[in-house]
């Protein structure tokens, strides 16, 4: 049960890392921050390295769960909630692909992009976050055999 309780720990962890690297980019992803203070996209990259980082903490994690835990690999795999919580998650990692070449795009042009540029990044990530408020949900159920 230590085990159970030690894996839940860090995947739930590792899902509010994700949570802080993804919010402060939302935060700074704006027209208008990014205006008055231009050497925030390097701030920016590094929050983007921080968030695919997290990204695969919450990978790592939750794949220990499912062969390491108390109902086994057999139960998740046989569970739909499961496939559908990874479709939402690579549904998130395929959404922050574009936003990631474009702060790399950025950092090497060395200007402020346009603000339409910005806007349409800030909605992928806004995408990311809706998706990751039903993470948790199906991480819930999951957990409690449903």
């Amino acid at each position: 049960m230590l085990l159970e309780t030690l894996l839940a720990y860090l995947h739930i962890s590792a899902v509010l890392g994700l949570v802080v690297f993804l919010t402060a980019k939302v935060a700074l992803l704006r027209p208008e921050v990014l205006a008055e203070r231009p050497l925030l996209l390097r701030r920016l990259l590094r929050l983007d390295n921080w968030c695919w980082g997290s990204f695969a903490a919450v990978a790592a994690t939750g794949l220990s769960r499912v062969l390491f835990g108390v109902k086994g690999a057999e139960w998740y795999a046989s569970n739909p909630l499961l496939w559908v919580k990874l479709v939402l998650f690579a549904a998130m990692l395929a959404m922050g692909v574009p936003s990631r070449a474009a702060l790399a795009d950025w950092c090497r042009q060395g200007g402020i992009p346009a603000p339409d540029a910005i806007r349409g990044q800030r909605r992928w990530l806004m995408w990311q976050a809706h998706i990751l408020v039903l993470l948790p949900l199906f991480g819930a159920l999951l957990a409690y055999g449903y």
